[in-house]
């Protein structure tokens, strides 16, 4: 399979470039390092994917914060969602292995606030131009002239079809 390009409406603002040390959570407004860790644990727990990298997590919770900052009701079902996460069991979220990070979630998922990660954890990670690179998603391509003038039959994984069909 060849390497896929991804490309996004070029109307749309380029991905966030956040530091990939620790120092990246001195760009988020409102959470501290241990709530922006924990989200990015939860994140990837609920959504694992090793081919992933930390930064395409991280910039899913900087949307978090960016969203939090701009709401006050949504900033407090964060910091209750945290909450929760983080007093489940005696170690803080981020430090729990896979298997209890599952079981804490488990418990959760019925509640509002897990309501809130959950959905923008979607909307937010799967909107990333370098996870669609990464699935093979080539994105937007009505700047480019659409998928016609782009070989929109370019498949080569799936069978051709017999003949006469």
């Amino acid at each position: 399979m060849s390497a896929i390009t991804a490309h996004k409406d070029p109307k749309l603002p380029p991905p966030v470039a956040l530091p990939e040390d620790a120092s990246w959570v001195g760009a988020l407004s409102l959470f501290d390092a241990q709530a922006a860790e924990t989200l990015v644990a939860v994140v990837r727990t609920l959504y694992p994917h090793d081919g992933l990298p930390e930064r395409i997590y991280r910039r899913t919770v900087f949307h978090f914060d960016a969203m939090a900052s701009k709401a006050p009701a949504a900033a407090q079902v964060f910091a209750e969602f945290i909450d929760m996460a983080d007093s489940a069991l005696p170690l803080p979220f981020r430090e729990l292995s896979e298997g209890y990070r599952v079981q804490v979630l488990k418990t959760l998922e019925a509640s509002a606030p897990f309501r809130l990660v959950q959905r923008s954890a979607v909307r937010f990670l799967y909107d990333d131009v370098e996870v669609w690179q990464a699935f093979g998603y080539e994105g937007a391509s009505v700047h480019l002239g659409g998928y016609v003038n782009r070989g929109f039959n370019d498949l080569d994984w799936l069978p051709d079809p017999p003949a006469g069909v």
